[in-house]
């Protein structure tokens, strides 16, 4: 970093400081580093279980600071992060944060600060820089096309919540296919959002569902039950691409003939004169894919608790769905592939559990939740398999909470579960609860908590626990000849080189690679698979922002 005080690097868990995981180095103390985390607030905490990262070397030389140190990828520390397997581009990517100065202690960096999305176990041989970029290089070579659902010139009022509704018909739609393409012929592959610069600060997010048809496609106009969940975004989401055997089939049936985004808009200062161009990019396919895709719902996704208040305090809201649904809708095991939890601004921590046989099987969680980052949340984790008779509980914790609603500053709790092949009862996709349809019942339980101990958090606490590998993260020092660090912008400093320093990495055999999952019960070789058998020593130079570049192997 171009600094001359202190440095700091952290595994983010949303993308920003809440939840982080952070390592320090100052020039006053030129010898150690200082391993922490970030909880509720700004301030970091000094890890007291064990400090994981380990300085190999350090250079303070012309305005930079330059830092090499490794840590394991899983520490086996409850105050640090596992940094895992992100090569799969269903799966979200690992989320870098740093921030530098010149003080000789670490302080509060001002707009010393960058943050980034990466992918530490991406093809070493892509050339894309940031996951967007990742994700349309691949639905580009992957797809037949695309299409556009967008606004033409929607005025966004000037009130604090709006929910606008915007809606296409295939027939409306098909000029832009590529060709001579029936309704029966695209299979949607991905997605991206189409967010205007003028716009993003007042779009809260927004839902994407397939239904019937345009006619009454308004908030009262359509029944919510025969809404078909095939996308949403929320700040933070980069887009979405499926597996290649997997595909969203779209205006095929009498259920899909048309795509309705539900947006919300948050506008608190009721600013006016703002106009929305915004939408999403579908990517598709015509060549038909062997699973076809569904998006379980759970938690309180209809709303059910509209109007209810939620105390003051720290509070627990638990919502469990009887293994019965799961056995009314299943008739085979389906593979879970991404889960997004969302809540609105006053919620803490969030937690979706798959329970099996009385004992909790799966577990997706965040544990320091940051709307304003990443406002649907999406777990790091492996693919794996629901079975009839599962139960599922949604749990979110709330910090002086305000009132369960649609608004921008009222709350929700709703669980997303991306899974295939994709499973309807009479028509109907797998949602829980079902009120008053199917055996789909749900039992909801709110409690208030006595103190900040009672939301459950395992980050942050001390403790160990199991390692799950030993493989090395590693942050080498750059050599002066591989990037030249853009000039600072608004500065009067001029531009410096980072001082020549050598690069130390080792080859070594990769960890064993988990597999994913393409049919019930059987596994597959992940498409990473074999590069990651072979020996590997990658190096990542990513461009944090003008005063700071991140060198990493991993090996």
């Amino acid at each position: 970093t171009m600094a001359t005080g202190w440095a700091a690097f952290g595994i983010a868990e949303s993308g920003g400081m809440f939840g982080a995981d952070v390592v320090s180095f100052t020039t006053a103390n030129p010898t150690i580093l200082i391993d922490g985390y970030i909880l509720d607030n700004r301030q970091v905490r000094e890890d007291t279980n064990s400090q994981d990262w380990t300085l190999i070397s350090s250079t303070v030389e012309d305005g930079w600071i330059i830092v090499e140190a490794t840590r394991k990828l899983d520490t086996g520390d409850t105050q640090d992060h596992t940094i895992r397997n992100d090569s799969e581009l269903w799966g979200p990517p690992s989320r870098i944060i740093a921030a530098w100065g010149d003080m000789e202690f670490v302080s509060y960096h001002g707009d010393n600060r960058a943050r980034a999305s990466v992918r530490f176990f991406a093809d070493p041989s892509s050339s894309s820089s940031s996951e967007s970029d990742v994700l349309l290089d691949v639905l580009e070579k992957k797809s037949d096309g695309y299409f556009d659902v967008v606004h033409d010139a929607y005025d966004i009022p000037a009130q604090t919540t709006t929910y606008k509704y915007l809606c296409k018909s295939f027939d409306e739609l098909k000029d832009q296919f590529v060709g001579d393409v029936s309704n029966t012929d695209v299979i949607m592959i991905g997605a991206t959002p189409i967010i205007t610069k003028e716009a993003r600060q007042f779009i809260h997010h927004y839902i994407v569902t397939a239904i019937p048809s345009c006619k009454n496609s308004g908030n009262e106009g359509i029944d919510y039950f025969t809404r078909e969940h095939i996308y949403g975004w929320t700040p933070g989401d980069h887009g979405m691409v499926l597996p290649d055997n997997v595909g969203f089939p779209l205006f095929d049936s009498g259920r899909n003939q048309a795509i309705l985004i539900e947006m919300h808009y948050n506008n608190p200062k009721k600013i006016s004169g703002i106009t929305d161009f915004s939408g999403v990019r579908f990517h598709y396919t015509s060549t038909p894919r062997q699973y076809d895709a569904g998006i379980i719902q759970l938690g309180d996704p209809f709303l059910g608790l509209r109007g209810v208040k939620i105390n003051d305090g720290f509070t627990q809201h638990d919502f469990t769905c009887d293994g019965k649904c799961s056995s009314t809708f299943l008739d085979q095991p389906v593979t879970v592939i991404m889960e997004r939890l969302h809540m609105h601004k006053t919620g803490t921590r969030m937690v979706n559990e798959v329970i099996r046989g009385g004992e909790v099987f799966h577990t997706a969680k965040v544990e320091v939740f940051d709307f304003d980052q990443q406002g649907g949340f999406q777990p790091q984790q492996d693919a794996y398999q629901l079975q009839a008779g599962d139960s599922f509980r949604t749990t979110c914790y709330y910090k002086d909470g305000t009132v369960f609603k649609e608004g921008s500053q009222e709350e929700m709790c709703i669980g997303f579960m991306l899974y295939y092949p994709a499973k309807k009862f009479a028509g109907f996709p797998f949602v829980c609860p079902y009120p008053g349809r199917f055996p789909c019942a749900e039992e909801y339980v709110s409690t208030d908590l006595s103190d900040y101990e009672g939301l459950g958090r395992e980050f942050g606490t001390p403790g160990k626990i199991q390692l799950s590998n030993d493989t090395l993260f590693s942050l080498p020092q750059p050599p002066v000849t591989s990037i030249e660090p853009p000039s600072p912008s608004n500065s009067n400093t001029d531009e410096k080189m980072p001082p020549s320093a050598p690069v130390t990495s080792t080859s070594t055999q990769a960890t064993e690679n988990p597999t994913s999952t393409s049919k019930a019960g059987q596994a597959t070789e992940s498409p990473t698979s074999k590069a990651e058998s072979a020996k590997v020593n990658c190096l990542f130079v990513i461009a944090l922002s003008s005063a700071a570049v991140l060198f990493i192997t991993y090996v």
